[in-house]
């Protein structure tokens, strides 16, 4: 499997409830939780402070996320 490392763009790939597509979200880093699992903090821009936390498993999955080029954001 491929790793998730920080720098990295995803986008996930079911539509907002709007329709709209869902804005890209950005790796900040990657830890291990106390659960052991490991997970990434993700931000919807450079210095935005919408930060959320999910499984690397979960980014991995396609069917979830797609990884996107920074320009595809």
């Amino acid at each position: 499997m491929n790793s998730v490392k920080p720098g990295q763009y995803f986008c996930d790939v079911h539509r907002t409830v709007f329709g709209r597509a869902a804005p890209g979200l950005i790796v900040r880093r990657v830890f291990i939780g106390t659960d052991g699992y490991e997970y990434a903090e993700l931000s919807s821009g450079p210095d935005s402070k919408d930060r959320r936390t999910l499984s690397t498993a979960i980014l991995r999955d396609k069917r979830r996320f797609l990884e996107v080029s920074p320009q595809g954001v």
